[in-house]
Order: structure tokens, then sequence, then C-alpha cells
């Protein structure tokens, strides 16, 4: 913000000086009267207009203006600003009787600005007016004639502007007949000596006309539909045709608004100009939409389109004919739809809700304007939103499935038309079955436990869609499930004794209730789980020991492995063997030592023979015993104790491996215990920083080591430990209840760095939870009123402290209720209360604008409020994520606050005054 200049006094709309320099005197001022007109004037060259400035006011209510003051001394200031006042001595304006005058400045070496007013409201308007240089370099095009007493033209009157419409076209031409009659908007004749004054209009440069250019963004705001019944929506100029503005008075300042017979306009347009409605470009005949915008009324008006013809030399030229005088445009526009195209979904697929990719695609350019997913069901509508008129569109649909694209008719953007869209091209989707068919198995054979193999096969391409085994005892119910939908299938069975084949019929992959018989009568009997089987006695001269040895089942002919299992192997203990059937035929077991490379292989023996064998572990080396103390590491660490947890291995010496992992606090002195180590291992112990990636490692020791080893972990970062539960504090309020959200912050007492930054409401016996504070610190809540200046700090505390803290804010001023869509603008002064006597205004105006934008608007006064430190207003004409200019002062015209781009992020605008001069 700019530093603030507080000359706040007024003496008859003179700005006082900054102190009052009569001690003890205090000045009083009568109540300004509301501003009904605020008009700001510039030059082209965007500068304040000159000094030498000459205000007229005319037309029939202009003896009703006087200045917010109540003086008939009314004038242009020196920033270029005149502010009109209505006095109290007559009705206040309404539609029914509305209020018409014109205001005229004059300066030399400018064209006069007249701007005619007509208020229909008791609310502040605004302008913008720029002064425009006579002369010949002027843009301004200035003609004169008479008109008689009855208002008629003496003669056939004919001018054009003084610079082409466009870059590369002809100056605009009217014409006007000879004995039209001339009417201002009252219906009263116009008469005398006439001007004229006719102007090209660049819609895209507002300080280049003389009337203020009311076109922002290319868009036309809610222009009246034909015949003025109504406002319709929004016309977004897409391609402008040409713009031209034109004002006839007579000496009195009495401006021409009707004419008897239409007045011919004229000029030369581009053959390049695009036609959006006929998608080509213009030609002879086509009608270019033509709109009018009242400067008295500030209203846009749809007019009777003009039209394109064959100019003398071969060219186009637009055509109009015109009932009045305003600015005009003419030109294509486009509105967002209120109503859009709709596609009914044409389809013999089966319902899904898989999701397509739809596009709206436009015509013209191939752009993709909307991409979204939808299902495309037969019968679905799919309503398309947010097309603009001068759209063409057509609507994409993607298969999922393959490469199939479809494309809708072609449609108008505000079409409400329904068009079909058949995607029966699209691929079925392929979906999973919930329930496959059954099969009950029909056998001649005994029951058996035996597992047959069992294939799933595609009843067309034969391919196979599963394998898996199990019994086929008969009337045992075969159910299969995870195929894919819209296929046929086939079981097929294979006997595992003959040749013979059991192929069921197709049915249909997702057919649940289907229950079909497959015949494997032709099978042979499989075969039988052996009754008994062989035992082996291990013979052993080691000592018994928990260790355990790797056993292998392997056939005696082909030497391939039949079973793999681990388990002891003490001198005297049954290894007994099992699920053998009688086709196994003749096995050998194998036993791996686990200290050297020997291994003992039994004699050949019949899988299914009720016999023990003696297993001889010849060869074999006594296996080092399991360690009977745990290996113990001590901590050796200045970290503070805490509950970190940190990741820990057991490595093995010899080749790095790990042969344990688990996790475990590091506190000094703390002893970590290993257990279910062998004699002959040699090991490390490894413990990982979780802050830094340091390692600490233990020396290499035996993994029975009965010595206390020690692993230093001084290396390693302290952690950063956090409150086990969030810090609590409870508001002391006298605050109404409301939903208002304050700011606060967490605040380190030893540096007073800001640790968390929160928003809160302060109802009365609010808890205020803060979590994540890192431990051994000590803080303190504060929170800032946006009323006034005042801040609410907590005492200072442990940030793991269990127990509730307060937080008093009673000295928090009650704030005003702000309702959805208000801003609440407040000046705030660094005091708890400002000095009456010392305020030169108890009132301030203020005005804003956007920024980047030249027209101001005028806000509700701001009002000081007892015992408050500030100033502050409600209104609804802001909007939050806007970015503004703002302005303040005593009155109208004297403006010594401002804030400049400043972005307006929530509905609290505090703008924070420097100065102290005011306070208590």
């Amino acid at each position: 913000m700019k530093k603030i200049l507080l000359c706040m006094g007024v003496w008859l709309g003179v700005v006082s000086a900054c102190k009052n320099p009569i001690d003890g005197l205090e000045i009083r001022f009568k109540k300004p009267y509301p501003v009904a007109l605020d008009v700001q004037y510039y030059t082209a060259a965007g500068d304040s207009v000159p000094t030498s400035t000459q205000v007229i006011l005319t037309g029939p209510d202009a003896d009703r203006l006087i200045t917010t003051v109540n003086t008939k001394k009314i004038k242009v200031s020196s920033d270029g600003a005149l502010y009109l006042s209505i006095d109290s001595l007559g009705p206040r304006p309404s539609p029914e009787k509305p209020l018409r005058y014109t205001v005229v400045v004059k300066s030399p070496g400018f064209v006069d600005a007249i701007l005619p007013v007509e208020m229909k409201r008791d609310v502040q308007r605004s302008a913008v007016m720029i002064m425009q240089r006579v002369g010949a370099q002027s843009p301004v095009s200035i003609a004169q004639t008479n008109a008689d007493g009855q208002g008629a033209l003496n003669r056939e009157w004919s001018f054009e502007t003084s610079t082409p419409i466009l870059s590369g076209q002809s100056p605009a031409q009217a014409l006007l007949p000879k004995g039209t009659q001339l009417k201002d908007v009252q219906g009263a004749v116009v008469s005398g000596t006439l001007t004229a004054r006719f102007q090209s209009v660049d819609i895209t440069k507002p300080l280049t006309t003389f009337l203020n250019n009311p076109i922002t963004n290319q868009t036309i705001v809610k222009p009246l539909l034909p015949g003025g019944a109504a406002a319709g929506a929004n016309q977004q100029l897409t391609q402008v045709a040409g713009a031209f503005l034109l004002q006839l008075h007579n000496d009195q300042y009495q401006l021409v608004k009707t004419l008897s017979q239409p007045m011919q306009v004229r000029f030369s347009v581009s053959p390049q100009l695009y036609h959006p409605m006929e998608r080509r470009a213009v030609q002879a005949g086509d009608a270019i939409p033509l709109y009018s915008y009242d400067a008295a009324t500030e209203q846009w008006q749809t007019e009777t389109p003009g039209k394109l013809q064959k100019s003398a030399n071969d060219g186009l030229e637009y055509v109009a004919e015109l009932s009045h005088l305003s600015l005009w445009v003419a030109g294509f526009t486009k509105q967002k739809c209120d109503t859009g195209p709709s596609f009914k979904i044409k389809s013999s697929l089966p319902a899904t809700n898989l999701q397509y990719r739809a596009e709206v695609i436009n015509d013209a350019t191939g752009a993709r304007l909307q991409v979204f997913n939808t299902t495309v069901n037969n019968g679905e509508v799919i309503k398309i939103s947010g097309l603009e008129s001068d759209q063409f569109v057509r609507l994409r649909l993607n298969d999922v499935l393959g490469t199939a694209v479809v494309n809708s008719a072609l449609v108008n953007g505000c079409s409400g038309e329904v068009q079909e869209v058949d995607v029966s091209s699209f691929k079925k989707q392929i979906q999973k079955c919930p329930n496959g068919p059954g099969f009950k198995i029909r056998s001649v054979l005994p029951n058996s436990d035996y597992r047959y193999s069992f294939t799933v096969v595609n009843a067309e391409t034969n391919a196979q869609l599963q394998s898996f085994q199990t019994t086929a005892n008969n009337n045992e119910i075969i159910r299969l499930s995870g195929l894919d939908s819209d296929q046929k299938v086939r079981l097929r069975i294979a006997d595992i004794v003959s040749s013979a084949v059991a192929v069921s019929e197709p049915v249909d992959a997702c057919a649940g209730n289907t229950e079909q018989v497959i015949d494997i009568t032709s099978f042979k009997i499989p075969p039988q789980r052996c009754a008994a089987s062989p035992v082996f006695r291990i013979s052993s001269t080691l000592p018994n020991s928990d260790r355990r040895y790797s056993f292998e089942v392997i056939d005696a002919e082909t030497k391939g492995r039949i079973q793999f299992f681990q388990t002891t192997a003490n001198n005297g203990e049954l290894v007994r063997l099992g699920g053998f059937f009688d086709n196994t035929g003749k096995i050998q077991l194998r036993i791996y030592d686990i200290v050297s490379a020997a291994q003992v292989l039994s004699g050949v023996v019949e899988s299914c023979s009720n016999v023990t064998l003696t297993l001889v572990l010849e060869n074999f080396k006594t296996p080092p015993p399991k360690c009977t103390v745990p290996l113990g590491f001590r901590v050796k660490s200045i970290l503070p104790s805490s509950s970190a947890a940190y990741q820990v291995q057991v490595i093995n010496a010899a080749n790095g491996g790990v042969m344990q992992s688990f996790s475990s606090t590091i506190n000094n002195g703390q002893v970590i215990n290993i257990n279910g180590l062998y004699s002959e291992e040699t090991v490390r112990l490894r413990i990982m920083d979780n802050l830094s990636g340091a390692v600490a490692l233990s020396a290499a020791v035996g993994g029975c080591n009965t010595t206390l080893q020690e692993i230093d972990v001084s290396s390693f970062k302290k952690p950063i430990l956090k409150c086990p539960s969030p810090l609590t504090f409870s508001v002391r309020s006298s605050l109404p209840v409301s939903g208002r959200i304050y700011n606060g912050e967490v605040i380190r007492v030893s540096d007073n760095t800001v640790l968390q930054t929160f928003t809160t409401s302060l109802n009365n016996g609010n808890v205020i939870r803060i979590n994540g504070l890192d431990a051994e610190q000590n803080v303190r809540l504060r929170i800032y009123d946006s009323q006034s200046t005042a801040i609410a700090n907590s005492a200072s505390v442990d940030a793991c402290d269990a127990g509730t803290q307060i937080i008093d804010v009673t000295s928090f001023r009650v704030p005003p209720d702000i309702k959805p869509g208000q801003v609440l603008i407040t000046l705030q002064f660094p005091c708890n209360e400002l000095d009456k006597t010392k305020l030169p205004t108890l009132v301030l105006y203020g005005r804003f604008r956007e920024t980047g934008t030249l027209q101001w608007k005028s806000l509700p006064n701001l009002a000081y409020a007892e015992g408050k430190s500030s100033f502050s207003i409600l209104t609804d004409l802001l909007e939050v994520g806007k970015t503004y200019d703002f302005q303040a002062g005593p009155a109208p015209g004297y403006y010594s606050f401002s804030e400049n781009a400043y972005k307006l992020e929530k509905a609290d605008w505090i703008i924070r005054i420097k100065t102290d001069e005011y306070c208590k």
C-alpha cells in the first residue's frame, strides 16, 4: 500500500490542513449529498484533462444538479473527476419519472465532451469520457448543417468518418435524406444549427472514442432482444465488420435521438470475413448482426441486421438503415448456449458400465472442445452443455475394446435437437463370468482320491483356457469360474491310465445355472493310493540335534524328484513316507549332510511296500551345536533415550548375507540379544540411522560368544521426536457464536520462530489442537483479531504438555456479520481506539476499480464506529478472487488513501494504516 496521507478534513469541499492549527477548536461539517454521477475525464493519451475546462449542464432536469456540498459551482477537479448530486427539492429518479440531463465539458483545442444521462434509479452512475483533440489529425469527423423550426433538414446531409472503419476498409458514409425530422429522446424537435460528430470505433482501444467505449473483453453485455422486451444473453464478438459512433446536437446541446426517415450507413467489408453460421466466407446477400448502445441508459439493443451487397468497385459493402443515433457495432457474435445438443445411443451391445472416451469436436478446426468418459448403452442420451452459438460440433465416440471410431452428424452448439449415434460396430465387451457352468461326473469307477488332469478349451478355436487337477468320482460336480464371457467352452478330461479322453458338449462360459453331464465310464480304474509306504530308520553316531536335514524321494529309474522335505535326522528316528500310488513304482530316499558335501542314498524299494529300511548316515560330520545363550551387543550412544526404533540386521560375516532382520531401540547401555545362532557361524550386527543414513557395524564375532560385544552408534543424528499427543488450548471468548475464521500461529518461545500457521473459529470453549510438534521446546499460541490490532498470546508451555491450556481472546472486537457475497473493507489504525476529537471526519467516501481498467465505481460510505480503531463498510460490489485499486477520502474527489493492485483473497479486506496520529 502506498504511504497513507491522512489529510482528511474538508471545509466546503477543500481539504483542510493535516493538523488543526487552532488548539481545542472542533470543526463540524454538513453531511454531503450522495453522489448521483461521477465522470472521470482523460485525454486520448491517457493523461488528465487540461485545467481550463468549462462545465455546461443542459436537458429537462439540469436544474436539479448540484455539487456534493449543495452548491452550483460545478467543475472538473485537477485529476479529471466530476461529481454531481441531485437536490432534495424534487422526486428521486424512478422508471416512471426518470431524470434526464446532458453534461458538456468544453476545453480549448478539444472536441466538446457531451454525455447524455437518463437515470431511472436513485443509484450512483459512473462514466469515463475521452477528450479528443480537434484538427486535421482528429479521429472525429465534424460537420454542420441547419434544420428548420420543425427539426426538418433543409437539404440532404451526407458525411463520413475521418478514418476507415477497419484497416483496409473504407470510411463509413452516412446519408440523411432531405426533410428528415430530428427529435430528441423525449420527442421534442431539434432545430437550428446542427453539429454532427462521426467517428469509426476500434473496440479494442477504449481511449480513441469521444464517448467511453462500453465494450470490455469483446463482450456486448445483455443486449435487449428485438423489440426491447427483455435482456438477452451476453454476446461475445468473434468478428467485427465495423463500429461507428454518431452524435448530432444543436447549439444548445440538445441531442438528436430519433429520425423520421432512416439514415443509411455504408462501409466496405473484407471478403475474407467468415460467416460462422454458413461456415464459409461472406457473400452478397448475407445479413450481419447489428447492435446499438445508448450512452444515456447504458443499454445495448439488438437491431435489425444490415446486409452485404456488391459495391461500385465490385467489392462487398455493408449497408444498414438506422432509425436512431447511438454507438453501433456490426459483427458476428457468439453466446454461451442455454441448451446444447443431445445424442441418443443406438447399440446392439449388451448393457454394461464400461466407460468409452467421448470427444466433442469443433468441425471448423478439428479441435477437441470437451473430452469425457461415458457409457454407451442402447437408448442412453448424452447431453452436451457449455458450448457456444458459433460452434458446429460432432460427438466422437472411441471404441475402448478396438479401433472403431463413430462420429455423429454435424450439429450447432445451441441446438436442442437429439441426434442418433450408432455404436453397433463397437466390439462386444468381454466380461468375466460371475458364475461358470457345472459338469457332473458320470463314472463306474470306484471312488478314489486320484487327481485327473482337466482342460477347459474354447469350443470354436480349441484354444486352451484353463487347466487344473482334481478328483473325478461319480456324481462329483466340477464348477468352472473366472472365464471370459461371450464364448462357448468344453471341458476335457484325460484318463491317466489309458489314452481315453472325455469331452463335454459346448456350453456358454457364463451359464452358471447349467449342470452338464460328462461321461468317463470308458476310463480305466485309476491308480490307487498305496495302503502302506516304506519307513526309513535313521542310524547315526552323531549326537542328537534339532538341526534339520534335507530329504529327497526320487524315482529309482529316472532319478527324477518325487518329493522333497526337511526334518531332523537323529539316531533311531523313523522317517515315514506317504502319498504314493500303486503306479509310483520303485523309489529311493536321499539325505544330504548339512556340514560336509556327503550324502546317503537308500536302496531301491517299492513305493507301496510295508518295509522298514535302515538308512546309515555314513561319513556325516557332527553339526555344530546351537548356541545355548544369546549373543549380546551393548549399545554405546550419546543420543537421548527415546522410543525411536531403528532397523537392525544380523549379517553373516563370511558372505555378507542377512540372517536376521528386526527393529529395536538403541538407547545407551541397552543390550540387543540375538537368539537362534549356531556355533559355526560368525556374524556382525548392523544398525542403520533413520535420519542420516549412517551405519553402525560391530566387529565379527562367533555366534556362541558369551562375551558382551559393543556396537557404537555415537555417529547417529539425534532423532527428532514428535509429541505423542496434540497440544490443546481452550478458547476463552466473549464473542458471539459464529463460524468466522481468525488467523493463528504457533511460536517457538526461544527465538520467536513461527512453527505453524492455522485458522480457527473463536467461540467460547472451542478446543484448538496443535498436532505434530517437536518435543523438547517451549511454545506459545498467538491469534490475531481481524477487527482491531489486538493479539492474543497464550502462556509459554512445553510442546508436549498433556494438559489443556487457555488462550484468552476476550479483548477481541465483535465483528459484523458477513453474509455470502459480501466483502468487509476495514481501514485499521495501529491503536486500540481512535480519538474522535482528532478525526477531521467520521465518514469516508470510497471508490474502486478492477486493476487494469479505467472506470472507477463508488462504494458506500465507510463509517467510523464509536470506540473502534477503524473505518469499515460491508458491500456486495466486490468479488473475492479479483484484483482491485481502492481509494478513500473525506469527500468525493478528495481521496487521501490508496491501495493499488490488491488481490482480494477473502471476504475480509483489512487495510492497515501506518500512522498513529489519530490514536488515543
